[in-house]
């Protein structure tokens, strides 16, 4: 359970950080079960930095039973799914958990851009300061209003006529392995420095209801967008997205209700995959 300092916190500037939300224990598996897909997947580990536009790196849904902790955090553990909820203020629905390894730093930019809403877990598996790329946000920024002031700002900005950057005031969120950064998808984010990274992400969004046909296809488009990595070379059928963690959703009622809200959206593209 998140205390009400932590939820009003997120309501307001968008974003808490949860210090030790994983044990020790969990974020080293953590980290050996990122390190292991991301190496079997790609053949390596990137070990330099290789900044090639956009956020670089090498993306992998890591929802297969290889990888039973990261699979678990999806939504049999309540410290995601649930939390997500009282964050939001509403039930949620989760994507998959990707497994990353940055290569390059990132600009200013939100992870969602359709007004659905939503909270992205963000958990760096090395320690992270200012200079080694720890996550940068500016705070209340998922608010529509501050969201406008920004827009503003940014088009007078001299960067946009070709000349240098203005500096955006922001907060830099120094974490260790276990802490988790929970941020609003609509809340404006970067990291620079510190490539490679190593990361395990995660978003869940607002739930609309079966009333909201219009916005129940907007949902589903976004989950469908965060793991249908077209530039990523991998073995789709080794690291399926939801066939193997579906198989396990039966026994376990908080998988079984973040299921049933992916079968009514029709999320599940593999899920019944031999």
């Amino acid at each position: 359970m998140l205390s009400h300092q932590q939820i009003l916190h997120f309501r307001t500037f968008g974003y808490v950080t949860l210090r030790g939300l994983l044990s020790p224990a969990e974020a080293a598996t953590l980290r050996q079960e990122v390190t292991d897909a991301l190496a079997d997947a790609f053949g390596q580990i990137s070990t330099e930095p290789n900044d090639l536009g956009g956020i670089s790196g090498d993306y992998l849904p890591l929802v297969a039973s290889r990888a039973p902790f990261s699979l678990a955090l999806i939504a049999d553990d309540p410290r995601m799914f649930g939390s997500s909820a009282e964050l939001l203020g509403s039930p949620t629905v989760p994507s998959v958990g990707i497994a990353t390894c940055f290569t390059g730093d990132s600009t200013w930019h939100t992870r969602q851009g359709p007004d659905i809403g939503g909270v992205t877990c963000w958990a760096d598996l090395e320690p992270r300061t200012a200079s080694t790329g720890a996550l940068r946000l500016i705070p209340g920024s998922h608010l529509p209003e501050f969201e406008r002031r920004l827009w503003e700002y940014g088009a007078a900005e001299p960067a946009v006529s070709g000349f240098g950057h203005w500096e955006w005031p922001h907060v830099v969120v120094e974490t260790e392995p276990g802490d988790v950064v929970a941020f609003h998808t609509h809340l404006r984010n970067c990291a620079q420095g510190g490539t490679p990274r190593l990361s395990w992400t995660i978003d869940y969004l607002t739930w609309p209801g079966l009333g909201r046909p219009d916005q129940l296809e907007v949902v589903r488009g976004l989950l469908l967008d965060d793991v249908e990595f077209d530039h990523e070379d991998y073995d789709r059928g080794r690291w399926p997205v939801w066939r193997e963690w579906a198989a396990g959703a039966a026994q376990i009622p908080s998988r079984a209700i973040a299921l049933e809200r992916l079968q009514l959206l029709g999320a599940l593209t593999d899920a019944s995959d031999g």
